[in-house]
């Protein structure tokens, strides 16, 4: 089970890292190469100048659209420019070459700078995607080396040699297999990060991913419950551990399906979990408690493998204006230890005291 699967949101971060490289190359890099472009393109060729200008507009139009459209369509403009500039690439193969667009050193300087250093921030920009980067990587390879090829075929002198065309295509070459293994790498580290916050058993964050979602400022108002199966070492004394982990798998699944992405769910340790359910009301707390309830109703009414049938205690509280996390998860735990002490199988609300100087 993966956090994936599940469908419950992962530590809040302003950006993803696609989403910030995204912005580094579109918002940053796309316009500084755009410009650079310009100022060499001044005395250049009437050819040389056509083909940087439309390659400037490219940029240009990939940065804005980047820059003015809305966050949710980031990954169509970062999928949809490399494909753009590839097609670009290869026009211009197929319009030069003997009789057609004549390549000169400026043009050649700036295929033999941009491609390598492209196919390089192309393997970054698709860091989540090894495979769509490697694709990108090869295609403009390709195109940028059957260039360079048709400008020698159509004798471009002097700054062109024989041997032009196979070190290009060995450079981008030797940068795609470079991305791709920094990709694998980054990939593994990642995987290895998000391995040290889940539960291996049932697939939630755990304690770890929560201390640290917490340690992070949290609006006010945002609910949090701890949970605890109620008798669980019945379960493991009776039916052997066996049985126990399969009842902490369908009790972290009831409580998946009932949040259905509303909140995030932690195992805490043991038979204990807990919820936190970020602000999105003006009586949040009877939000809480009634997705509270259902998780309990649904556990004490569900029947696990084997036969078994456990209930849940449930106690909870809000985080109050200036306040941190843990106070309110000690009022949660103190609203917990009253519900298995009040007979277990409840749900307890524990509200923070009110400021002093209001009115009762």
């Amino acid at each position: 089970m993966t956090g994936d699967r599940q469908g419950q949101p992962q530590a809040p971060e302003v950006f993803s890292l696609p989403e910030r490289i995204g912005r580094l190359y579109f918002r940053i890099a796309l316009p500084m190469v755009g410009a650079s472009l310009l100022v060499g393109a001044v005395g250049a060729s009437a050819n040389s100048q056509r083909v940087i200008v439309a390659l400037t507009g490219m940029t240009v139009v990939g940065a804005l659209l980047h820059l003015l459209l809305p966050a949710r369509w980031h990954d169509v403009v970062r999928r949809a420019f490399p494909v753009m500039a590839i097609a670009f690439v290869l026009t211009v193969a197929l319009l030069s070459g003997v009789g057609g667009l004549p390549g000169d050193s400026l043009l050649l300087s700036v295929v033999l700078l941009l491609a390598p250093g492209t196919v390089l921030a192309w393997s970054l920009l698709f860091m989540d995607d090894a495979r769509m980067g490697r694709l990108v990587g090869l295609g403009l390879t390709v195109s940028a080396t059957l260039l360079v090829w048709r400008w020698q075929q159509a004798g471009l002198q002097p700054a062109l040699t024989g041997t032009t065309p196979l070190l290009l295509l060995v450079v981008c070459l030797t940068v795609v297999s470079y991305g791709a293994a920094f990709t694998e790498i980054n990939r593994r580290y990642l995987d290895g990060e998000q391995a040290q916050r889940q539960d291996p058993l049932t697939g939630l964050l755990n304690r770890r991913a929560f201390d640290e979602h917490t340690r992070r400022a949290h609006p006010p108002g945002t609910a949090l419950a701890v949970l605890d199966i109620d008798h669980f070492k019945r379960v493991n004394d009776t039916h052997g551990h066996t049985a126990g982990d399969r009842v902490l798998r369908g009790v972290a699944d009831v409580m998946l399906d009932v949040l259905a992405g509303r909140g995030q769910v932690y195992r805490w340790g043991g038979e204990e979990f807990a919820l936190l359910l970020p602000s999105g009301g003006a009586d949040l707390s009877a939000e809480a408690a009634g997705l509270l309830e259902q998780i309990r109703a649904e556990v004490a009414r569900r029947t696990f493998t084997g036969g078994q049938r456990v209930t849940l205690s449930a106690g909870l509280s809000t985080v109050q204006p200036g306040e941190t996390v843990q106070a309110a998860f000690e009022r949660a735990d103190a609203a917990l230890r009253e519900a298995k002490a009040g007979g277990r199988d409840r749900v307890v609300s524990r509200l923070p005291p009110e400021p002093p100087g209001l009115p009762s």
